[in-house]
Parts: C-alpha cells; structure tokens; sequence
C-alpha cells in the first residue's frame, strides 16, 4: 500500500503528515509524540474521515499489547482525512500549556483588560509553548533548522517556476479539493513585507477570502469569495477543469 497524506491535530498543534498503511498502532503513536508531544500511553486517537461530518471512529486501543497487533490499514485511511490526538493525562505538560492558552469555557474572563504580559515576562515562563519548544528543540530552536529553511526556500523556488498566471489549479487541504485559475504570482509587500511569494486564485466556486485583493490593495479581480492568496507549496497546476457540482459518482455501479 502507498503512503497517503493525513491532518494531524491536536489542542496545540495542526500539520500535513504521510503515513504508511503499514505501521502498526504502537509505532505510529510513537511518529505522533514527537509532532504533538503528547506521550503514547495517554494518547487517545480520533479518526474523522469525512470533513462534513463530526463523526469519528475511535482508533486508539487501551492496551499496548493491542497496539502492536493493529494497523493503520484495518481503519480504510482515506487521503487527505483527520487524525485528532487527545492528552488523556489531565496533569501532562502539554494539557497545562493548552489550559494556558485556551481557558475553560467555564472559567470567568479576565477582568482587567490593561493587563498584557510582556515579551520578556512570557520568555521567563516554565509553562509557556515557546519553553516547550525549546525543550523539545521544535521549530527555529532545532539544530537543523536554518539548514532546513533553506531547504523549503529552494522547493518553494522550484515549485514556483512551474505555476504561471492563467494556469488552472486546484489546492487540497483540510477542506477539501478547491479548483479555479492562478491569477497572481509574486511577492505582497503589504502582506508580508515582501518575504515571501504568493499565488492568487480565482475559484470556480464562492470558497475563496476574497476579491483578488488584499487589504484593499487589488491584485486581480474576481467574483465576491472567489480569490485567496496561498503559499507555492499547496498549488498543483494541470489539466484540472471545473468540478460538476452536480455530477452523479457512478463508481458504485461498477463492478
């Protein structure tokens, strides 16, 4: 079986994985410790594998034993559906960091709305993200991490050289499948001062942010909820062609 790209979530993180039907439940909880640092004896796994629905199939087991004789293939993974990470251990770091950040709903507001936390009293902080981070020496505190910078620049450089304005494309995510026309490519110097290049779609469908323009700065023109702005990296260019909101999936009638 092919690798296949899944969401993995969790109160404190989001990312994009592949995943090997192959693994079996107990290595692929130990691939999850280190993307959302919650330890594989607490995990809880959810797995939603329709978008539109807040359905899911519990995957984790609550013995170790049992992990090691299941494997990801036994759950029909599909492309590009969710895996949620739940910190069963109400006193773990990461449930303390995520309390931190997101109060209970439950709890009462801060009342005093003067009071900010300064940059310099977060950084002194045991229980913060950013401590987190450089204790598990994640993002810009990892050793490789300007090497790896350079890396993603050079494949965004090349990924960019293949998109041209007018080419059709469309942009999978967490969402779904998008298609529509690439109208802009190019630097924003208003949205990031320039640091990094963009890709403007017009959407076939009303699924964009905007109208080709960025903080009334117009960039191109489109319908109202038909352009967005997005990074080289989630455009795969091709033939494409406007999706048939109404066509009938006859795969069924197929045998």
């Amino acid at each position: 079986m092919s690798d296949i790209n899944i969401f993995i979530t969790s109160d404190l993180t989001s990312s994009e994985r592949r995943v090997s039907p192959q693994w079996s439940l107990e290595y692929f909880k130990q691939k999850l410790e280190l993307i959302t640092g919650v330890e594989p004896q607490n995990q809880l796994l959810q797995y939603y594998p329709n978008k539109y629905s807040n359905e899911y199939v519990q995957m984790s087991s609550p013995q170790k034993s049992q992990d090691e004789d299941v494997h990801l293939s036994q759950f029909g993974l599909k492309e590009y559906s969710r895996i949620h990470v739940i910190d069963m251990d109400p006193n773990s770091t990461t449930n303390q960091i995520s309390a931190t950040i997101s109060p209970s709903i439950n709890e009462e507001p801060d009342i005093n709305p003067e009071f900010e936390l300064s940059e310099e009293e977060y950084r002194k902080r045991n229980n913060t993200v950013l401590k987190w981070k450089q204790e598990q020496k994640l993002g810009r505190f990892d050793p490789e991490y300007e090497l790896l910078q350079k890396h993603i620049a050079e494949e965004n450089a090349a990924k960019l050289a293949t998109i041209h304005v007018n080419d059709r494309c469309r942009v999978i995510n967490i969402e779904g499948e998008r298609r529509g026309t690439v109208r802009f490519v190019g630097k924003i110097e208003h949205l990031d001062q320039g640091k990094q290049d963009w890709v403007g779609i017009e959407f076939d469908e009303p699924v964009g942010k905007n109208s080709g323009d960025i903080d009334g700065v117009s960039l191109f023109v489109c319908r109202p909820n038909h352009g967005s702005f997005v990074k080289p990296k989630q455009v795969e260019v091709g033939d494409f062609p406007e999706l048939d909101p109404f066509g009938e999936d006859d795969s069924d009638e197929e045998l």
